[in-house]
């Protein structure tokens, strides 16, 4: 994936989120001091893009979350940029259909440029002790898609333990969803489809 690429998500992202320059900070140092190579490269522990999606059920206005057996909590879909992938939006659409088998769900664009995610966080992954991991940051591109309403899914067992369709009520009162919960509604409640 060229950092081109990437760099013009993030631009346009900023244009849209000012306000959020200041939470980008490290994933902008680092889009200025590494390769495109290392920016997606997992062993780069400075930290590395990762891409993801919120899955959005619209008859039931529940969310997916499905349980990371490594991280020992319930997630969004998402992981690690692969060689081939083109684009974040490519990742994040293959980590879904992966981890959830999942494959009639559709973006929900904040933008005309569909690479432009509805949100970019940084997080610090902890050490992993099954994969002896140093502590790192992810710069997860997070996308919104939706489906018609609630299906059986069929988690990947080797990361996963268990899935769970959650309210706004119960992810806004996530303290890790919490802030994210917030914008992912006003770009429901902006698109008419709550």
């Amino acid at each position: 994936m060229e950092k081109e690429i990437i760099m013009n998500a993030v631009n346009k992202y900023l244009e849209l989120f000012p306000n959020e320059q200041s939470r980008l900070e490290i994933l902008l140092s680092n889009l200025t001091k590494h390769t495109s190579k290392e920016l997606t490269d997992w062993n780069n522990f400075d930290g590395h893009i990762c891409a993801s999606g919120f899955i959005y059920s619209i008859k039931e206005q529940k969310f997916l979350m499905i349980y990371h057996k490594d991280m020992k909590k319930y997630l969004y879909p998402g992981g690690h940029i692969d060689p081939t992938d083109e684009n974040p939006l490519v990742t994040a659409i293959r980590e879904v259909k992966e981890e959830t088998s999942l494959s009639n769900f559709k973006l929900l664009k904040i933008t005309e440029d569909t690479l432009v995610p509805f949100d970019i966080d940084t997080h610090k992954i902890p050490y992993n002790e099954r994969l002896d991991l140093p502590s790192h940051y992810h710069f997860d591109f997070r996308y919104l898609f939706t489906i018609d309403e609630i299906t059986d899914i069929k988690v990947d067992s080797s990361e996963s333990g268990d899935y769970n369709w959650i309210s706004f009520d119960e992810l806004s009162k996530n303290p890790f969803f919490g802030k994210v919960a917030k914008k992912i509604k006003e770009l429901i409640e902006s698109k008419n489809i709550a």
